[in-house]
């Protein structure tokens, strides 16, 4: 009786010590996981930002939901979509970009002072 005691208490033991050491080590196994991942994906964003000549990349907080939102297309899918969407923006950019030509927006550099072709007195103030 005294062993089946010990036994099941040792089983008991060993089964507690296991399930609260397996959730770090899935955390650990799942966040490399991803890593791997999104390699193909990182490679596309830094070919687009070398063609482009811009900085698009995932940031480690941003990894997991980068990876859900990816997970079902296939690298050129991928690129397909950021190279509609970079397009896309342009249109925006380029739009809202105000003209300092146009006379809706003003100059972004101080106005001339009028009549400054002439010298105008100092006075010293006491």
């Amino acid at each position: 009786m005294k062993k089946i005691l010990n036994i099941s208490l040792a089983l008991l033991l060993v089964s507690v010590f296991c399930s609260t050491s397996t959730p770090h080590a899935k955390t650990k196994d799942n966040n490399s996981d991803i890593d791997l991942s999104i390699i193909p994906y990182v490679k596309i964003l830094e070919k687009l930002n070398n063609e482009y000549g811009i900085k698009m990349y995932v940031s480690d907080e941003d990894k997991v939901k980068f990876y859900k939102s990816i997970s079902n297309m296939t690298p050129k899918q991928f690129e397909k979509l950021q190279r509609k969407q970079y397009k896309e923006a342009l249109k925006y950019i380029h739009e809202t970009t105000p003209s300092y030509d146009s006379a809706d927006v003003g100059n972004p550099y101080p106005t001339p002072i009028p009549r400054a072709d002439k010298i105008i007195p100092a006075v010293p103030v006491e």
